[in-house]
C-alpha cells in the first residue's frame, strides 16, 4: 500500500513539474514592463517599456548610442503597436480572429501593426515559461515562415518600478 501511494505522490509531482505557466490578459493590463533580452547587459542605455491592454501591446524603446558613420550621438524612442492572443494550443500561422477572444493561455502571439515591413500574416508564438508577480519569461517557439529568427530566444519581462 505505501508502495502505491508513493506511486501516486510521485506521479502527481511529475504533473505538477510538467505544468505550463498560463498568463492572464487582466495580469499583462495590470503593470508596465521592461524587456530584458538574453546578451543584453544590464545598465545599458537602450531600454524597452511595454504596457497591455485586452489587444495590444504598446512598445516604446529609447535608442541611446553613438551613431559611428554620422558622429553623433542618437537619442531617439520608437514606438511599435502589437496585437496579440493568448492561447493553450500553438498554431501554425498568425489567425487574427483570436485577438482579444481568450483571458488566460499557455502562449502569447504578438503580431506587428505598425511597421510596414512584416506581411499580414508576420508573428512570433512564444510559450510562458515562467512566471511570477514581478517576472514573465517567455521562449520563442514558433514564427512565420521567410522570417530570420532563433527558436528557443528568450525574453523576459521584468515589472517597471
Amino acid at each position: 500500500m505505501k508502495k502505491i501511494i508513493a506511486l501516486f505522490i510521485c506521479l502527481f509531482g511529475i504533473q505538477i513539474m510538467n505544468a505550463q505557466t498560463t498568463l492572464s490578459i487582466n495580469f499583462l493590463k495590470s503593470n508596465k514592463w521592461m524587456i530584458i533580452e538574453d546578451g543584453i547587459e544590464d545598465g545599458k542605455k537602450d531600454t524597452t517599456v511595454i504596457s497591455f491592454d485586452s489587444k495590444k501591446m504598446y512598445t516604446s524603446t529609447h535608442y541611446h548610442f553613438f551613431h559611428p558613420v554620422r558622429k553623433e550621438v542618437v537619442d531617439k524612442t520608437i514606438k511599435i503597436d502589437y496585437v496579440y492572443y493568448l492561447s493553450d494550443a500553438i498554431f501554425g500561422n498568425y489567425d487574427a480572429t483570436k485577438v482579444g477572444k481568450a483571458t488566460s493561455g499557455k502562449y502569447i502571439t504578438f503580431h506587428n501593426v505598425t511597421s510596414s515591413y512584416e506581411g499580414p500574416n508576420g508573428y512570433s508564438t512564444f510559450e510562458v515559461t515562467r512566471s511570477s508577480n514581478s517576472e514573465i519569461v517567455l521562449t520563442l517557439c514558433s514564427f512565420a515562415s521567410g522570417v530570420f529568427d532563433q527558436i528557443g530566444r528568450k525574453l523576459t519581462l521584468k515589472k517597471k518600478q
